[in-house]
């Protein structure tokens, strides 16, 4: 697997967290369902778009499973023991909490502009 360093945004889509982490679509979300840590931003078509913490949480899941060949029950145990820091009130959380409303806001356009 070739690792790519992600560009700096705030929200990343399926599709481009597939690529930069070389995995594909169906994986990541077995791992959604196995490891409930990774909550990708769904909108309201539900498609699924990551924040930075999931990104770095996902390249952390790949490590274990594919370099040091851990298995889903020992993944989950290192999973209890990785806290990445909770830091809500960071701008980088707000951005991205502006960027989802505006995502919406722009379905809510193209919704009421067609009609």
């Amino acid at each position: 697997m070739r690792i790519q360093v992600p560009p700096k945004k705030l929200i990343y889509p399926l599709r481009e967290v597939c690529r930069l982490s070389g995995l594909s679509d169906k994986v990541i979300k077995r791992w959604e369902k196995q490891y409930p840590q990774i909550k990708p931003i769904r909108n309201r078509a539900s498609n699924r778009s990551y924040l930075e913490k999931d990104l770095k949480l996902i390249f952390y899941i790949r490590d274990l499973v594919y370099v040091h060949k851990l298995d889903a029950d020992t993944v989950k145990e290192k999973l209890k023991a990785y806290h990445p820091a909770k830091d809500f009130e960071s701008d980088a959380y707000l951005k991205a909490v502006i960027a989802e409303i505006k995502m919406e806001v722009d379905e809510i356009r193209t919704v009421l502009d067609s009609e």
